[in-house]
């Protein structure tokens, strides 16, 4: 009697704790040995019914360090810059800041449905440990991408919120 009260409690709090985590990669790898989780790449922000400026992530996690894998996408061409920052906007601290690790230019494409380019560009970037848990913990409203023609600022939904977080803790 014991066991199967034990293997109910063991079952029922598996799926009631279980996480929604649908990974892009989920593996060792073969070289270098290194754990690497890479969660689905999810919408951030969009504008334009997607003809503005747009961005989306995935979470990444190599070994035990973890970053976002941030892309950005637009109706004209835009440089990150190394240095440059992306920030989210938190309700009751100071902005989370996340600094570009190396410059990179968008590419574009050509969509000859629409007669016009969308460009994109995708950088990696390291979350410190703070930042994951500021992150985790406190509720984002806002996104800011700094480019080298300014920034961008979008908002950040509640439900978008909400599954970000639930993605930083599948690769925690």
């Amino acid at each position: 009697m014991k066991k199967i009260t034990f293997l109910i409690l063991t079952l029922s709090s598996t799926f009631i704790y279980s996480q929604d985590c649908k990974y892009k990669r989920n593996e060792v790898d073969e070289f270098t040995k290194h754990k690497i989780l890479e969660t689905k790449p999810e919408l951030f922000t969009i504008s334009g019914m997607g003809l503005g400026f747009s961005t989306s992530y995935s979470l990444l996690k190599i070994n035990d360090e973890k970053f976002i894998k941030f892309s950005v996408t637009s109706p004209s061409i835009f440089t990150l810059q190394k240095g440059s920052e992306i920030m989210f906007k938190v309700e009751a601290k100071n902005a989370i800041i996340l600094t570009f690790p190396e410059s990179i230019v968008a590419n574009g494409t050509y969509s000859s449905s629409l007669k016009s380019t969308h460009w994109s560009g995708t950088i990696v970037i390291s979350i410190s440990d703070i930042n994951y848990q500021r992150l985790l913990n406190e509720k984002v409203t806002k996104l800011r991408v700094y480019t080298a023609n300014g920034f961008v600022d979008d908002d950040i939904s509640e439900k978008r919120d909400k599954k970000f977080k639930a993605l930083l803790t599948c690769i925690n």
